[in-house]
């Protein structure tokens, strides 16, 4: 009963931590994207920027936040095996960073191809230019497609992090 209120309460510190931290670099990432590109003006007047960053935010929230089912797992897992103490900070640790580093990549790329393939449709339009000029319904309509894009891509996201769950190897029957 202990250990699991010990490994619970990790758990929701880990969250909290892993949440926070992937949140500020995308955010990060994002406002300097576009400050590199329209270095003319402070990102937070301009409310379709906020919009478009919210959007974002929210989808690579999304997609994170399925990194904790396959981390839970992998801690349980590791507790269940005959490690020390100091192993299994290791593993842990080895494992939180690899979950949250191809949590990033994978939730950067998603977003990166939504918006390069959304924008290859659009010839006509051209989105940032749209955000920087204060164009709400472009921002908006963006964001809406990234999010929409993150809830479809979200299972096979899940089944790539699940692919690095050290299970136990079982015998053979045929």
């Amino acid at each position: 009963m202990i250990n699991q209120l010990i490994t619970s309460s990790f758990e929701l510190i880990l969250s909290l931590i892993i949440g926070i931290l992937c949140l500020y670099i995308a955010h990060y990432i994002i406002v300097r994207i576009f400050n590199n590109r329209f270095n003319n003006q402070d990102p937070y007047e301009n409310n379709a920027f906020l919009i478009f960053l919210a959007g974002i935010l929210f989808s690579v929230g999304y997609l994170i936040s399925g990194v904790m089912t396959p981390l839970s797992t992998t801690i349980d897992m590791l507790n269940n095996g005959d490690f020390t103490t100091s192993d299994s900070m290791m593993a842990y640790t080895k494992y939180i960073i690899l979950f949250c580093s191809l949590g990033l990549v994978l939730a950067g790329l998603i977003n990166f191809l939504t918006y390069l393939l959304f924008s290859s449709l659009t010839t006509n339009l051209n989105e940032l230019e749209e955000i920087n000029n204060g164009n709400v319904g472009v921002s908006i309509l963006v964001s809406v497609i990234a999010i929409v894009i993150s809830i479809l891509c979200r299972e096979p996201f899940l089944i790539v992090l699940e692919s690095f769950i050290p299970y136990p190897e079982l015998p053979q029957i045929f």
